[in-house]
């Protein structure tokens, strides 16, 4: 059994968001399963292995919010670590690295960078120096967490905007496709279509399976051929799915009933695909065949029947379209429910056999429903975001960024996941204007990377069934939030 064992100084236990949430992983960024306790002034994490790990843990930063924090490897031992000072270490070597790795590439570094990153650094060192006086270690450690964060988020901008510019100016107009999730109705209300195609060059029709066949044996896909059909009309392309979302309420009620029937769950859903691409062959250009299998749903399926799901999804859409690239997401992309679960599936390695299985994947979808907790994912910094971007990639497919940011604090009932909102600014709140901050940053950033291929908003309408609390471009009052304007100057600045 291993442990590990952290100090944490009374002035941030009451202030760490969701420290349950903290977790070890190894060279390759994936969570191990541990249990995580809190004792005295002690933060433990007992694991089934003795490896060194790196912890990541959702801290608070003066002038920022909560952002994951993840310290260099440790080794175990019986003295504890010093968790603020830990995490200072490793956002030096986290930021110093990165920005190494840009120059390398041709970025200009910018002063502001290099200014924030000098007093960070300074601030680190004193903390190291006046260690183990726990008060003043504890301040300087924060300080320096500022600093660098700072630091970090001048050089991701920067970045973006070097790389923005580099692209614009060889490609003219980027072939990144940009949408919105839409379920029946839909954008057509008066006022919100034009806001919908002034923002997007493509639409996300949510065809899931539990609005079709909310009737066993009874498919209804009416509701959602006038979708198909304005989206001809007004030139968008066209992404059908997820056809399988293996979440709760996505999937129809009566599922339950072949729970130990797997071979009848294969054929159910296989004549579900079958009907849903007969009927829209020819007015979809990019098919979502599966959504959530690498994270627990509400029937339980072992490792191998989850691959075989996959497969016969991906198989039946090929049996009647050929031709039309088929898309496969997953969940958290960072596997941090990997940390509570010895038996979860790590989201890389399920889309790694996929590929491997030759089956004609043409692009991988990353869920990032950003400050959603537990089913979803902890606040985390632009260049955290692009860091797991590049880790992606190098699986050699086209990636989509599937988003959702919250604009509100508060949860509601009657959305499809156990997902709380965690607030994206400093003062524990997440608005409308912090949601254009963050995801305005976080876009600009994932349009810079030449293997986002898309970028989709989960959320549009929060007066229509959507997924996540909050995270709608119009808001429950049927008000455009700030954001949708900014996502339509993007892509009048970049897109098609």
């Amino acid at each position: 059994m291993g442990l590990f064992r952290f100090e944490v100084p009374e002035s941030f236990r009451a202030s760490v968001p969701h420290w349950e949430a903290a977790y070890i992983s190894g060279i390759e960024g994936i969570p191990w399963y541990g249990r995580v306790t809190c004792k005295d002034d002690q933060l433990l994490i007992q694991r089934n292995i003795d490896e060194s790990g790196k912890i990541s843990i959702p801290w608070p930063i003066e002038g920022t919010g909560p952002r994951v924090l993840q310290s260099c490897s440790l080794r175990q031992r019986e003295t504890p670590y010093f968790l603020p000072l830990e995490l200072a270490r490793g956002a030096c070597s986290n930021i110093r690295g990165q920005a190494d790795m840009w120059q390398r590439s041709g970025m200009r570094l910018p002063d502001a960078y290099q200014a924030r990153l000098a007093e960070g650094m300074e601030r680190f060192l004193d903390a190291a120096q006046s260690y183990p006086m726990s008060a003043r270690t504890a301040e300087l450690s924060d300080a320096s967490l500022a600093s660098l964060q700072q630091a970090s988020d001048a050089l991701v901008d920067t970045y973006a905007a070097q790389a923005l510019a580099y692209r614009k100016n060889n490609e003219r107009q980027l072939g990144t496709l940009a949408a919105a999730y839409i379920a029946p109705p839909g954008p057509m209300a008066p006022g919100l279509e034009r806001a919908y195609l002034d923002a997007f060059n493509t639409i996300a029709i949510r065809t899931n399976w539990t609005a079709v066949e909310s009737d066993m044996g009874k498919l209804d896909f009416e509701p959602f051929d006038p979708l198909f059909d304005w989206s001809h009309q007004h030139g968008l392309r066209v992404c059908a799915g997820p056809l399988f979302d293996f979440q709760q309420k996505q999937l129809p009620h009566w599922i339950y009933l072949l729970e130990e029937d797997f071979e009848g769950l294969l054929e159910t859903v296989s004549r579900y695909v079958a009907t849903a691409v007969q009927r829209y062959r020819g007015k979809v250009q990019l098919w979502h065949a599966v959504s959530g299998l690498n994270t627990a749903g509400p029937i339980k399926l072992d490792e191998e029947q989850v691959m075989r799901l996959a497969v016969a999804v991906i198989q039946e859409i090929r049996r009647h379209d050929n031709r039309t690239p088929i898309l496969i997401s997953v969940d958290q992309p960072w596997g941090e429910y990997l940390s509570k679960s010895p038996d979860g599936i790590s989201p890389l390695h399920f889309v790694d056999a996929l590929v491997r299985s030759n089956l004609g994947i043409a692009g991988i979808g990353l869920e990032m429903r950003m400050n959603y907790w537990p089913e979803g994912t902890l606040p985390r910094s632009i260049l955290d975001v692009s860091q797991q971007i590049d880790r992606w990639a190098q699986l050699g497919l086209p990636l989509l960024a599937q988003i959702s940011v919250p604009a509100i604090a508060e949860s509601e009932a009657n959305t499809p996941r156990n997902a709380l909102p965690i607030a994206l600014g400093p003062d524990g709140q997440s608005t409308a204007a912090e949601q254009l901050s963050y995801a305005s940053r976080l876009t600009r950033m994932l349009l810079a990377k030449q293997m986002v291929h898309g970028v989709f908003w989960e959320s549009w309408d929060d007066r229509q069934p959507h997924s996540m609390p909050g995270a709608g471009l119009i808001d429950s009052a049927g008000k455009p939030r700030p954001l949708l304007d900014e996502l339509a100057s993007l892509r009048r600045q970049f897109l098609f």
